[in-house]
């Protein structure tokens, strides 16, 4: 029976595009460059971590190391002084968890944002405590889609995997879910932009936050082996 559920946090458990999009563009914009992103523009960037978030935004410097080392202290500093102004829940998000919480199940998260800023905007929109682990980007474990943090995040909550399932939002959360030998929920009011090329890899799909308690497939997938 699943009752460890590891979620993804950008586009997920927050909208935070607008931040991301902020942060980027003032970043741009003091480094010299001409253009901008807008809030699709953005979410073409995320997903694999602020690093490759830096070099997608530089397009064709994206390889350029110089370049990078130019715009990613810019952008980190201007994120952690924007991240928190529009980052919310999605609408009926953080009631679904809760009630979630009452039937007893474990709620954690893992994501590629850098550590110590997942920890602040999570704990500002959901509160201290909310989450039993919170495991971000950082130089102890690679990045997703590789599965360490994941694993870690079991461990920390003393689940196996066959307790456990991850939600998220992208490729990139089901091939992390995949990876760590999980059973993977797919959020379709997130950040992918193709969710027609990558749904059919995820063992369940849900449109709303409800669907976490309603969906039969998903009912049937937290009470397999019970």
């Amino acid at each position: 029976m699943i009752r460890n559920l590891i979620f993804d946090l950008d586009g997920t458990l927050l909208d935070t595009i607008t931040d991301i999009t902020i942060a980027m563009n003032l970043a741009l914009e003091e480094t010299g460059y001409p253009y901008r992103y807008d809030r699709e523009g953005t979410k073409a960037l995320i997903g694999d971590g602020a690093d490759e978030c830096i070099r997608r935004a530089l397009k064709e410097k994206g390889s350029d190391l110089r370049e990078f080392n130019r715009l990613k202290p810019a952008y980190m500093r201007l994120y952690r002084e924007h991240q928190t102004e529009h980052a919310v829940p999605f609408p009926e998000l953080k009631e679904t968890l809760s009630e979630l919480k009452k039937k007893g199940f474990r709620l954690s998260c893992v994501t590629n944002k850098p550590d110590a800023l997942a920890k602040v905007v999570l704990e500002l929109n959901y509160g201290e405590g909310f989450f039993d682990c919170i495991i971000g980007q950082s130089d102890a474990y690679p990045r997703k889609p590789d599965p360490a943090t994941v694993y870690a995040c079991m461990e920390r909550c003393g689940y196996e995997k066959d307790e456990s399932a991850y939600v998220g939002d992208s490729h990139v959360d089901i091939a992390t879910g995949h990876n760590a030998g999980l059973p993977v929920i797919l959020c379709k009011w997130g950040y992918e932009t193709d969710y027609a090329s990558c749904e059919g890899d995820a063992d369940c799909v849900v449109t709303e936050p409800r669907d976490l308690l309603m969906d039969q497939k998903v009912i049937l997938l937290f009470t397999r082996g019970s």
